[in-house]
């Protein structure tokens, strides 16, 4: 990371500090900026999730540019999107504010903000050490749990290639740091800003997602039960720049993207068999559309064939711009709308509306992930009636149509591999983690193919690299070494 741009978080984060490359080192040092400092580290990371979120939708078949410039924003990117975050409404980067985010809260030269709070700072120099000690753990643990999840290989200050499971060990190490820092606060607390009314619960939900990210079920499962229905710890969205939130401004209400539908129009004659399978993907792809989803009364969201029931089809020109209903007794799955909008190019076109102002928060992590991390863990009736709690708690009809007993391995994870499209529709790349671990059924289009409005190219992102910069400035590494610690079935198409 080049250069950090640190936020002021006293009022709403909302106005700019200074960047740390023209500041001497006394702010830093001195206590009284502490709090200060921490409030940074949450505004860097959220103002770079938000950006996050927005490009991941690309990566999930929700969003693809139709600005009328192929800027390949939301086409399977490749490389992660380096510079300051924000600095426009169709700006999407967000790796800087990510590793700024950690780069303030510690590093190699153990000047961070947690570093002097563990190192140098005692309780009589700030008062409430402990609790700025957890809520900047918590954060360097997200960000860590960022680069893990969705990078094939990753370095920092200015070190080797670190593969992703050590990426996510580390970031566990930090969600028990912060554990263990809210216990010598004194027990549990709220989280500044509305972030969340229990820093415990949000430690322990990120710490769940590492584990199942890592493949630590028996750690995972143990911790995602412990979060009470109805948790969420929210990155929090005010409007105007630096603070907005990207999927609504550049998403729903801008002019650069428009919602996908059911990939029926990826060429077949181009496809290369799927590394992971060996297998050519069926046509249409499975699990692939966000328009008109529906579920049937017995509850199916999800053919055995991994295609998604829907309520209505897209024959706006002949019904007097209208969707028509098929008539099969599903109902709208409300947890994923979208409405018509007009846009350049090709005129009315359906955009997402999960959020309804820049202003909305985003969720960083919340029981729903949690429910379903449990039930592809435990499986069987468990995952049943896990997934119908998230249908009850949306007003949906409940999942009848299969029961413990007899639902066969691949009904339960088609049932739930569909919900988390659903119902994490629009949260943070939660469904795109899923399809990083569930390679075998869940497409990535490996830099073959183009966009159905625009004939954008589809880059070649399963995980990502590192921003080409971050290789040529690291004197360890060069651009020749991009993606050569990929495992070959997460690799990126560069």
């Amino acid at each position: 990371m080049l250069s950090v741009i640190v936020l002021t978080a006293c009022d709403d984060f909302v106005d700019p500090f200074e960047p740390t490359d023209r500041i001497t080192d006394g702010p830093l040092e001195d206590p009284s900026t502490a709090e200060l400092q921490v409030n940074s580290v949450i505004a860097l990371f959220e103002c770079a999730y938000s950006a996050f979120d927005w490009i991941a939708l690309g990566h999930e078949d929700v969003l693809e540019s139709n600005a009328g410039i192929a800027t390949g924003t939301h086409v399977y990117l490749a490389e992660a999107l380096s510079g300051e975050c924000d600095t426009s409404d169709a700006n999407g980067s967000w790796f800087g504010g990510m590793m700024g985010a950690r780069v303030l809260a510690t590093n190699a030269n153990e000047t961070g903000v947690y570093d002097r709070l563990q190192g140098e700072w005692t309780d009589a120099d700030v008062p409430n050490r402990a609790r700025l000690s957890a809520s900047a753990a918590i954060y360097v643990a997200a960000a860590f749990g960022h680069f893990g999840e969705f990078y094939c290989e990753m370095a920092f200050d200015g070190g080797p290639l670190t593969a992703p499971d050590a990426v996510l060990s580390e970031a566990e190490q930090w969600a028990e740091k912060a554990i263990g820092h809210i216990a010598a606060a004194g027990g549990d607390f709220e989280m500044p800003f509305g972030i969340s009314n229990s820093a415990e619960m949000m430690a322990l939900a990120l710490r769940a997602r590492l584990r199942w990210a890592r493949g630590d079920m028996s750690g995972a499962l143990a911790d995602a039960q412990v979060i009470p229905q109805g948790f969420t710890a929210w990155v929090t969205r005010e409007p105007g720049p630096t603070r907005r939130n990207k999927i609504y401004s550049s998403g729903s209400s801008g002019t650069y993207s428009t919602m996908g539908g059911i990939n029926d129009w990826w060429d077949p004659s181009i496809r290369r068999p799927n590394p992971a399978t060996g297998q050519l993907w069926p046509d249409p792809v499975p699990f692939t559309g966000y328009l008109f989803l529906g579920i049937l009364p017995d509850g199916r969201a999800v053919d055995e064939d991994g295609y998604a029931v829907r309520w209505a089809e897209e024959l706006r020109d002949s019904n007097n711009g209208n969707p028509v209903p098929l008539g099969n007794g599903a109902v709208p799955d409300t947890r994923v709308q979208h409405s018509a909008r007009i846009r350049a190019g090709p005129g009315q076109v359906e955009a997402p509306e999960k959020y309804g102002s820049d202003a909305d928060d985003i969720p960083l992590v919340s029981w729903k992930e949690m429910w379903l991390i449990r039930a592809e863990i435990e499986g069987g009736q468990t995952a049943i009636d896990l997934v119908n709690d998230l249908r009850t708690a949306a007003g949906l009809p409940t999942v009848s149509y299969i029961s413990g007993g007899t639902a066969s391995v691949q009904d339960i994870r088609y049932m739930i591999l569909e919900e988390w499209r659903r119902a994490l529709f629009s949260e943070g790349g939660r469904y795109w983690a899923t399809k990083i671990r569930n390679t075998d059924v869940l497409w990535f289009p490996r830099g073959e193919g183009q966009t159905p409005f625009q004939g954008y190219s589809l880059r070649g992102g399963v995980r990502l690299t590192m921003p080409s910069l971050e290789y040529e400035a690291n004197r360890n590494l060069g651009l020749e070494d991009m993606a050569t610690g990929c495992n070959p079935n997460e690799a990126p198409v560069l």
